[in-house]
């Protein structure tokens, strides 16, 4: 059975790591009236640094949802139960404090929740738990497995093609890589923001979820600002107000006890 999709178009983003310049990125998502969510752990273990608190009551002021990131930036594949569950309590914990408000969403460090990951996020009272599975335009069947659409990342097919296979294949999943799948020729950023665009607004027409995310740190590495301007301009003005969202509202596009089932077929 095909993955039923809403009944009208969703757009949401999410950020990850927490790095400060997720607050440049925050003021490109405001200037084009996009919201997102910033799934931040309590410090870095690749060195990089975290926003400052200060800066997180500001994005959580300005309308955005702050979600977990573990509290060391852990990856849970090799962790033991208890250890995974102390990262991901920990890191919500230090959130609230900071907040001074409820922290129910959850990223895995590495897309990856290993064995425990998808049972504690339950455990523990997330409302959902996001991956880096990509090349999906509908909220998925499990929210402690949430997908998304696309990485503001230049990535070479046979990456998304690694992708594609570790995450079930599908039919549907294919012509989207296909959209994706940048080859050499035409500078990256611009052949990134030219093939997201033209996904964002198939995604609008298809009445699907078109889910962006990436790492500020990478797109500044990267000098894909302009990609991600480009993105989210085209994005906006195929999305109406009312369908941009953060990833908490996308739990309620499916039951959370739904059994599993196949993205849609037939993207255009």
């Amino acid at each position: 059975m095909a993955e039923p999709l809403p009944s009208a178009p969703v757009l949401t983003t999410s950020w990850d790591d927490g790095h400060p310049l997720d607050m440049r990125l925050a003021e490109m998502l405001l200037r084009h009236g996009v919201t997102g969510t910033f799934y931040v752990p309590g410090r870095n273990r690749a060195d990089r640094p975290v926003m400052a608190a200060a800066d997180l009551r500001e994005l959580a002021a300005a309308g955005f949802e702050i979600g977990s990131h573990t509290a060391d930036h852990r990856r849970l594949p090799g962790l033991s139960r208890a250890d995974a569950g102390r990262q991901m309590a920990d890191g919500r914990a230090a959130l609230e404090d900071i907040l001074g408000r409820p922290v129910d969403g959850f990223c895995f460090p590495g897309g990856r929740p290993g064995r425990w990951g998808r049972l504690l996020a339950r455990e523990l009272g997330f409302s959902h738990a996001r991956t880096t599975q990509m090349l999906r335009i509908d909220a998925g069947a499990d929210p402690f497995a949430m997908a998304t659409t696309a990485q503001i990342y230049p990535h070479r097919p046979a990456a998304l093609l690694r992708n594609w296979l570790r995450h079930g294949g599908g039919g549907s999943r294919l012509a989207i890589l296909r959209a994706l799948a940048l080859r050499g020729g035409a500078a990256q950023d611009v052949a990134l923001g030219d093939a997201l665009a033209v996904l964002a607004r198939r995604t609008a027409l298809r009445r699907g979820v078109f889910h962006l995310w990436g790492h500020s740190w990478e797109i500044e590495a990267r000098g894909l600002w302009g990609a991600l301007d480009r993105a989210l301009a085209t994005a906006a003005a195929a999305f109406p107000a009312e369908s941009r969202v953060v990833n908490r509202a996308l739990v309620t596009l499916r039951p959370v006890d739904a059994p599993p089932s196949r993205p849609q077929d037939g993207f255009p």
